[in-house]
Order: C-alpha cells, then sequence, then structure tokens
C-alpha cells in the first residue's frame, strides 16, 4: 500500500511538489479536509495553475482545523515556499483553539466545486472563495485592486513579462453566484462590476480604476471598456491599454521605463498614427501626468469629452473620495502572489 502511495505522489510537477510539502502518510475522507486559503491559497493557484482541479464531487465539503489535520501539511517545508498556513476553521470553538495556523472562520457551507484537491484530506479554496474570505478584512480599493490582479497577465513583482491570470471576471461571477450564502461574496460580486480582465501591468489596473469606478468611490464613472484586447484592422493587429470600442477610443500609459528609448518613443508614435488613420483616437498618459491632481484630471476631462460624458468637479463628499482613490491608486502595490 505504501508503494502505492508513492507511485501515484509522483510522476509529475504538481505531484512531486505534493509530495514535498504534504505528509503522505495521513489520509482520511475528502469531504472533510483542511482547506487552506488567504495569500498561501492564491500563491498555490499561481504556481499549480490548471493541474489544481475542483473537487469532482457534489454537495459540501466540510472544513477542519486541528491540529491532526495541520499534521497533514508539512508546516516547515510549507512556510519556506508560501508562508504562514492560513486554513477554514468551520466552527468558533476550532478557530479560538488553532495556534499552529491563522484561522479564517466560515462556518456557512462550502460547495465542492469551490474546493482543488491538494491531497487526501487536504484543498485549497478556489480564488472566488479565497477571495470572499479576504475581503472581510479590505478596503473596496484593495480588494478592486486585488480583483484586478487575479485577472491580470502581470504580477506585482514582474509585470514585464506575461502570466496567465488567476482567474477571469467571468468565472468569478459564475462562481460568487453560488457562494452568496457565505458572508462577504455580495459584496465581492458587487465590486466586481468595476472590474476587467487583462490588466498588463500595475499601472494599468491604477489607470483603470480611476476611469471607471464611480462618483462615490472617486472615479470618473466613465463606461466600462476593454483592456489590451487585440484590434484587427485587415492585416494588422493593434491593442490599447485601454479601449472604448463605441468611441474608438484608447488610452495608454506611458511609463518613464517602458517608453524612454527612442525605439519605444517612434512605435508608440507610429502605433498612434496607425489608429488615427484608421478613424481611431489615442490618448496617452505619461506618469508625471498621473501623479499630478490637474494634469490627471485635464486628461480625463479630455477622455470623458471624446465619450460624450460630462466631466463635472467633485463636489462635498466626492472630493474627499477622489482624494483617497488617488492616494490609493499612487501607492505601491501589495504582493498577494
Amino acid at each position: 500500500m505504501r508503494k502505492r502511495r508513492e507511485r501515484l505522489m509522483s510522476g509529475s510537477k504538481t505531484r512531486s511538489l505534493t509530495h514535498v510539502l504534504f505528509n503522505i502518510r495521513c489520509w482520511y475522507h475528502a469531504a472533510t479536509m483542511l482547506i487552506i486559503c488567504d495569500i498561501p491559497a492564491l500563491k498555490l493557484h499561481a504556481e499549480l495553475g490548471a493541474k489544481l482541479k475542483p473537487l469532482p464531487q457534489e454537495g459540501a465539503v466540510l472544513p477542519t482545523l486541528t491540529a491532526q489535520d495541520l499534521a497533514l501539511v508539512d508546516s516547515a517545508a510549507f512556510e519556506r515556499r508560501y508562508g504562514t498556513i492560513h486554513a477554514i476553521a468551520g466552527s468558533r470553538e476550532e478557530r479560538d483553539t488553532c495556534t499552529s495556523a491563522i484561522p479564517h472562520l466560515c462556518s456557512s457551507e462550502i460547495p465542492a466545486n469551490s474546493v482543488c484537491m491538494v491531497k487526501q484530506g487536504v484543498g485549497v479554496a478556489s480564488v472566488a472563495l479565497t477571495t470572499v474570505l479576504m475581503s472581510r478584512t479590505m478596503t473596496d480599493y484593495q480588494l478592486i485592486r486585488l480583483l484586478y490582479e487575479e485577472c491580470a497577465t502581470y504580477r506585482v513583482y514582474d509585470y514585464r513579462n506575461t502570466y496567465k491570470p488567476l482567474s477571469n471576471v467571468k468565472s468569478l461571477k459564475e462562481e460568487l453566484k453560488r457562494l452568496l450564502h457565505i458572508r462577504g461574496s455580495v459584496h465581492v460580486l458587487q465590486l466586481l462590476e468595476f472590474v476587467v480582465d487583462n490588466s498588463a501591468s500595475p499601472r494599468e489596473t491604477d489607470l483603470a480604476m480611476l476611469a471607471w469606478l464611480p462618483w462615490r468611490l472617486g472615479g470618473y464613472g466613465f463606461p466600462i471598456g476593454e483592456m489590451n484586447k487585440k484590434k484587427h484592422f485587415g492585416d494588422a493587429v493593434r491593442r490599447c491599454d485601454i479601449w472604448f470600442e463605441k468611441a474608438k477610443l484608447g488610452i495608454e500609459y506611458e511609463s518613464d521605463e517602458s517608453h524612454s528609448g527612442e525605439a519605444d518613443i517612434a512605435h508608440d508614435s507610429a502605433r498612434r498614427t496607425f489608429l488615427g488613420n484608421k478613424g481611431c483616437t489615442v490618448i496617452t498618459m505619461t506618469n508625471g501626468e498621473f501623479k499630478d491632481d490637474a494634469l490627471s484630471h485635464e486628461t480625463m476631462r479630455y477622455v470623458g469629452k471624446l465619450l460624450g460624458r460630462r466631466v463635472r468637479e467633485p463636489r462635498g463628499r466626492s472630493i474627499i473620495a477622489r482624494k483617497e482613490l488617488l492616494a490609493f491608486v499612487r501607492s505601491p502595490h501589495s504582493v498577494f502572489f
């Protein structure tokens, strides 16, 4: 039996990683299991990707968080790779007595398809379920930024290369509708309305938040567009950071790093000229403009004019919301995964 288990745990990157992190001698029924969540769960999804499959069974999973459950995990190896263990506690008693992991209380029924199997007796919460649990200690701005990054093609620590997103807006919406009985899911679903797939850098995420968030959250409330979506013009393909299809309008962020070289400047100019010849308009925003209140406001007013939207000066509570949003989008991004 022992040899059979070892064969099952070998033969692929996923299995070998699982073999290192988890004590494979401890096994019990998967319907009751230790469920990893929070930042370690996001890191597992980022590293293992599609190899993490939702549980095939129907019904609910019962989270359990006792010393016996935690013994299934090689805590030292896990913490070196993913940080302190965060896991779901199914009751206040388990939460209050847990000392070797950070517990997250969720006494509501957890659908089996919102948990991915790591090994027998150990699972990881889906991206949607993890986000719901994390949302309880996050501000709206932090949560929206996290949702963007879960659906983005970059990592905060590396936005020059392209990565597969952890999820996408459509999948998150579908799963969140199945999690409405869990506290926090309704709020996450509401804020997901302002999130778009395929952001390619942290600053693009910040610019999208400024453009699309409603006035009550300090944004300009522009209609939701697309991000980095390929546009075909005959045989040519072009893309913009932010694109409004109806108005044939694009917004490009020009960072100090990526667009300072002569070749980059020439390439950007040629792209704007090409799109202009096709009846499109591309507006650029530099890092200096983004960080300056007056300059960024003038750029957004021009965007509003081209979209047929009158941009008013903020008043009352909107003044405070705008200042709060500007301070947030200009702040460093936290590395969650």
